[in-house]
């Protein structure tokens, strides 16, 4: 793939500033939600410090991906970052859970929070994190997308907060806090869990998404000399690196020429699904 070296580069040195950015605000937030008494804040605290681990892993990946395979791992370590997804997900769901807990136990007994401290908080997390979200909105690879559509969230969390800040300046109501934090939680666990879902249909070997097999098996069909499919397969790496595998049904006559132009269409049709490993076999 052209310039792939250089994505992989800079994909590193974005991720490398987010991390920094990220580890800088997570001691910022932790503090600054245990002196506002906000589980909003605290809710925020769990997640950004599950995004921090979700950038170390990403960068951890980002190089580890590049390796090529050999004899342990055939196929290369691509699929190393989709693992990473899984582990990243699943600790920030669980953690989520238990602050979504501590905020439903709040509405019963609820207590006040500083708004001028959510306020100030609430500000430097939309300057760091819209700084984390510039860093990488052009970035080209798979890593630094995924972390895109946290830190997105991030942005918009922060934006809640905010305005719950100046909503607690007009009319400090003790619920407030604990019913956001809810919905936070609620916001993020769906998000990953969503994002969980992706990552184990990878590793389970799904089919890529938006992938129409059927349209895929018609146009191969149609190649000339063609008589059937007997078996196909498609499976993506780390969502991104496509593998195909098919056998094609071919008459008994069917020449050494005709073979190789029909490999040819298929190999061009499986560039068209961003298929980039084809393994045709061919039966009479």
């Amino acid at each position: 793939m052209p310039h792939e070296h250089d994505y992989n580069k800079q994909a590193t040195r974005n991720l490398s500033f987010a991390l920094i950015l990220n580890l800088i605000f997570n001691v910022i937030v932790i503090l600054g939600g245990i002196f506002t008494n906000s589980v909003a804040i605290l809710t925020d605290a769990v997640h950004d410090l599950g995004d921090t681990l979700a950038i170390l892993i990403a960068w951890i990946m980002q190089k580890i991906s590049q390796k090529k395979g050999n004899e342990k791992f055939t196929y290369g370590y691509k699929r190393f970052s989709v693992l990473g997804a899984v582990i990243t997900s699943t600790i920030v769901i669980c953690a989520c859970t238990v602050v979504a807990y501590e905020a439903i136990e709040r509405l019963f007994a609820p207590e006040v929070s500083s708004a001028e401290g959510m306020l100030i908080v609430a500000i430097l997390g939309l300057i760091f994190k819209g700084l984390s979200v510039y860093t990488l909105h052009k970035g080209k690879t798979f890593n630094e997308r995924s972390i895109l559509v946290h830190l997105t969230g991030d942005v918009i969390e922060w934006m809640i907060v905010l305005i719950l800040s100046i909503v607690l300046f007009l009319n400090n109501y003790p619920l407030l806090d604990p019913i956001a934090s809810i919905l936070i939680s609620i916001w993020i666990i769906y998000n990953l869990a969503k994002n969980l879902y992706k990552s184990l249909k990878v590793i389970l070997q799904g089919a890529p998404d938006n992938f129409d097999i059927k349209k895929f098996k018609k146009e191969i069909r149609e190649i000339d000399g063609v008589k059937g499919i007997s078996d196909l397969h498609i499976w993506t790496i780390d969502g991104l690196s496509h593998i195909l595998t098919v056998k094609i049904m071919v008459s008994r006559e069917t020449d050494l020429l005709t073979i190789s132009h029909i490999k040819y269409h298929i190999n061009e049709l499986a560039i068209k699904y961003e298929i980039y490993d084809s393994t045709i076999e061919f039966l009479h």
